[in-house]
């Protein structure tokens, strides 16, 4: 990274924070030093000098990646973020799958990707610092949370465009699809209660919450239409009973 990356800090763009330049091996030793003494120490007990004695480096080569721990846990939330978003650009891109299919699929690639052991240590770390310095909270949330929500609409518009769903309020939708896909599944996970899920599971639950949700912001149209469905598909039943009879 070095001046490269200095730039890129320096810069106030939107596009510079969340889409940060691809680290060069040093800063990834770094960063995974950083992962690894912020998991043990929390951010608050943790010193850049405990990152540079772990990463085998000078507190001046640390100092001239990363202008204070601050910048260091972002650049160490922003790599961890990178590792997963191609995977859910391609969902999202990809012509030949229907809107129900690619948002089955997002919605488990995005629960896969916050069950992994070392975003549920980041969140541990953002959950026990947050009184103390908010600002932890605010820097992984805005890797994590912007990334999904932008890529999320892109689902949704498409959704929208095949007449499945209705969204009036795009903030409550999105509420709703974090929540629902979360669930009790993740907060277990995340407190120690279970240890991560297989990807089998993560997978059935996720198709669980998205059924949950098309369902909730169903159009009209979608709702009239499942309600026939489901009348006829009783009657031949009905019809059996009574030949029963």
């Amino acid at each position: 990274m070095g001046t490269k990356s200095r730039r890129a800090r320096g810069s106030g763009s939107t596009e510079a924070r969340s889409r940060p330049e691809p680290c060069d091996p040093r800063d990834l030793e770094i960063l995974r030093a950083a992962f690894a003494v912020f998991t043990e120490k929390g951010f608050h007990g943790a010193t850049m000098l405990d990152v540079a004695s772990r990463a085998g480096a000078s507190k001046t080569t640390l100092y001239n990646r990363f202008d204070s721990k601050e910048v260091l846990f972002r650049a160490l939330v922003a790599w961890g973020t990178r590792q997963g978003i191609d995977a859910l650009e391609a969902i999202v891109s990809d012509p030949t799958l229907d809107p129900l299919t690619a948002l089955r699929r997002f919605a488990a690639r995005i629960l896969a990707q916050m069950m992994q052991p070392q975003k549920l240590a980041l969140f541990r770390i953002a959950a026990a610092e947050g009184d103390r310095m908010p600002e932890i909270g605010r820097i992984l949330g805005s890797f994590t949370r912007d990334h999904g929500v932008r890529l999320g609409h892109v689902v949704a518009k498409r959704l929208v465009e095949q007449g499945l769903i209705e969204i009036d309020d795009p903030e409550e939708y999105g509420h709703s699809f974090i929540g629902l896909l979360q669930g009790e599944l993740f907060v277990r996970a995340l407190i120690g209660a279970i240890p991560p899920p297989s990807a089998q599971e993560i997978e059935s639950h996720a198709h669980r919450a998205m059924t949950r949700l098309v369902h909730a912001f169903a159009s009209a149209r979608h709702r009239q239409h499942s309600g026939k469905s489901a009348r006829n598909d009783r009657r031949p039943r009905l019809n059996n009973a009574r030949s029963d009879r």
